[in-house]
This record gives C-alpha cells, sequence and structure tokens, in this order.
C-alpha cells in the first residue's frame, strides 16, 4: 500500500501531464439507459473506430503520472481484453488507482475480468461501482434490461467474496438521480443498505443530453435533499470504509458531494476548473476533449468556447503531451481559467477538489469522520 500511495503522489506531483484520465474504453453495453448522455456512441458500436490493444499500450506508455484512470463506456467489462489494458496502465503510467462502473449484467464473466485485473495489478486499489437506479422491475425498465435487479445482487455477492481476497478491491454503489427514479430514491436507498455489500452509496446528477429529454426533468433542491440523506448514512456506516484508500476515496467523494449540491441548487463558481491541465477525456475511438460535459455546455450557450475537443490521439502519435501542446489545446484551457467554467459533473469537481489546497481541510474533515 505504501508504495502505491507514492506511486500515486508522484503522479499528483507531475505536472506535464494530467494525472486524471476519464476513459471511454467501448462503445459496447448491454443497457439501453433512458438517462444515459453516450447513447449515440453506443447505438453506433458496430460501426466505430475503437483503439485497440496495442495503441492503447502505445499511449500508456506515453503519459507518465497518469495516477487515476476512471475507465467508462459502454460497459468497460464487457470488452474481452479489458484486464489487459488496465495491465498497460499500471505497467506503463504507474497508475495505480483505478475506478470502474458496471451495470453488472453479466456477473460471472464481470467477476472474472475483476479477478484477473486484480491479479494483473497487485499493487493498485481498484473501485468497482455498481449502478442501481430503483428496486425490482423500475430499475430493470429504466436500463431496459430485464433480469437487470437480480444481477446487481449476483455481482454484489461475488465482489463481495473477492474482496475477502483481494485487500485492495473496493465496491461501490451509485445511482443516477433522474425523473424515473426520484420519487423512488429513498426506498432504493433503504433497500441498498439492508441488502448490498458497499464501502458506500453515492448519487450523480443526470446530465449531458439523455438518451430521454425527461429524464432531466428533476429538481436540483430534490437531488440535494437526497444526497444530503447519502452523505448522512455514510457517515452513520462507521464499518464500511475498510482501508486507507477506501477511506481516503469517500473523503474525496463526499467532499465532491458537498459541491456538487451547492453548485446544483445556486449554480455557483465554487472553484477554477482544472479541466484539460490534470485531467482529460478519452473516447473509444481516441478522441481527446478536457471534459465530458463541456460540449453541451457549448451547444447549450453557457460558455464561449469555439470547440470542446483537442483532436485524435492517433493526430499526435499517442502522446498526450502533443495533443496537450498545440495551441487550440493551449487556448481551450485558457478559457477555461478565465471564463470561469463551472457545473455538476462529479469527476471534474473531484479533480478541481484534490488540485484545490483550499478543499484539503474539508477532505481531512471528513476522512477523520469516517
Amino acid at each position: 500500500m505504501a508504495n502505491r500511495c507514492a506511486r500515486a503522489f508522484a503522479g499528483y506531483l507531475n505536472r506535464a501531464t494530467p494525472g486524471y484520465l476519464i476513459f471511454f474504453v467501448t462503445p459496447f453495453c448491454p443497457c439501453r439507459c433512458k438517462m444515459c448522455f453516450n447513447r449515440q456512441a453506443i447505438d453506433n458500436a458496430a460501426h466505430r473506430n475503437i483503439l485497440s490493444l496495442d495503441e492503447i499500450s502505445r499511449f500508456s506508455k506515453n503519459f507518465p503520472g497518469l495516477h487515476q484512470i476512471n475507465f467508462s463506456g459502454g460497459e468497460p467489462l464487457m470488452r474481452a481484453d479489458f484486464p489487459e489494458i488496465m495491465r498497460e496502465f499500471y505497467l506503463n503510467s504507474g497508475t495505480r488507482f483505478f475506478t470502474v462502473p458496471t451495470s453488472s449484467a453479466q456477473p460471472q464473466r464481470y467477476e472474472a475480468a475483476v479477478r484477473k485485473c486484480l491479479d494483473y495489478c497487485p499493487d493498485a486499489w481498484i473501485r468497482i461501482t455498481q449502478s442501481v437506479d430503483a428496486v425490482g422491475s423500475l430499475h430493470d425498465e429504466i436500463r431496459q434490461r430485464p433480469g437487470l435487479f437480480e444481477c446487481v445482487a449476483d455481482l454484489n455477492a461475488r465482489l463481495e467474496a473477492l474482496c475477502a481476497v483481494y485487500p485492495n478491491l473496493s465496491v461501490g454503489m451509485a445511482t443516477v438521480f433522474s425523473k424515473f427514479n426520484a420519487a423512488h430514491s429513498y426506498e432504493l436507498l433503504d433497500y441498498a443498505y439492508a441488502h448490498y455489500k458497499f464501502v458506500d452509496f453515492g448519487a450523480l446528477y443526470v446530465r449531458g443530453q439523455t438518451s430521454e429529454k425527461e429524464a432531466k426533468n428533476v429538481e436540483a433542491a430534490e437531488f440535494v435533499k437526497f444526497q444530503a440523506e447519502c452523505l448522512r448514512r455514510r457517515k452513520a456506516n462507521k464499518t464500511a470504509a475498510r482501508s486507507f484508500s477506501d477511506r481516503a476515496f469517500s473523503a474525496v467523494n463526499r467532499t465532491v458531494s458537498q459541491y456538487v449540491m451547492r453548485a446544483a441548487v445556486h449554480r455557483e463558481y465554487i472553484m477554477p476548473c482544472h479541466a484539460g491541465r490534470r485531467m482529460i477525456v478519452m473516447d473509444d475511438e481516441g478522441s481527446l476533449q478536457p471534459c465530458e460535459v463541456l460540449e453541451d455546455m457549448i451547444k447549450d450557450g453557457l460558455i464561449d468556447i469555439p470547440s470542446g475537443g483537442f483532436g485524435n490521439i492517433r493526430e499526435f502519435g499517442y502522446d498526450v503531451r502533443r495533443a496537450l501542446a498545440t495551441p487550440r489545446a493551449r487556448e481551450i484551457n485558457r478559457r477555461i481559467v478565465d471564463l470561469k467554467c463551472h457545473c455538476t459533473f462529479e469527476c471534474a469537481i473531484a479533480v478541481n477538489t484534490i488540485y484545490n489546497f483550499r478543499a484539503w481541510p474539508r477532505i481531512l474533515k471528513n476522512f477523520l469522520s469516517l
């Protein structure tokens, strides 16, 4: 664990490259969620020019100091070579913190993939976050996948068994708070704490161009009230955070949730955004951007930036440093800071929190309360 933290801290101090990557590793997904913001890529998955394992390996070798990756998709664990992809970043980029969201749709297959990841990356802290949006058939309806709710319980039990063998595995639960489940959110929270094993349970505020537009027809005040209850439950659940890494991650998550609640209700600018400098997003085809919601903000007229994209990693010889050194990238990043870009995107706020020393006392307070 000490080596893991040392590697992560070295990556944090390396300002030559972003320390945090969101990687949409595959567009393939077993679900067609009503609140999905990446539906266009998912619906056209068979026709996309997805990065190969060899290309990803080349990319990882040109990305030193990458201390954390948040995989996304699609369903990351559906990709047959996903464990090998994680290993490439572990060996080549020195990455020691990985987060992987999952729909839980194929419990046996996903358990095998997670076990392989743990074997390949013994010094990494690997967080698997299971998505659950309602109890019973309503969850299946929201995710458009019959039988999915039972799969969540199945995979949760399998992951709990793995936790007994692999101390570097962490399991979380998360729900996307939308029009489709807002009225049932407290029922879900009660059910989750009664039936699942996890370190913490969090709520994500619905965002982006959702598959069904009405998904975003939910009051910010409702989300904040529910998020506050999630935080209260986390604080009361003293036995959840098992390791130092679990506690640190939960402390950051709690701090981020508090900032997101303020941003959702008041739409206020809280701190400078580090998207494009400390955080970068790459899709399955290699397109780079500072933030996955920036293009939507541009389209909605919320920020005056001509384009939110840096180009494709293939154009830069798979070297993120070359991609970020272009005049275009520098201009986008300058405008993000100068125009005080802000939103409710949890990953971006997490990066901003970690790289803002003024937020550290709050993180420490939350850490000590766990």
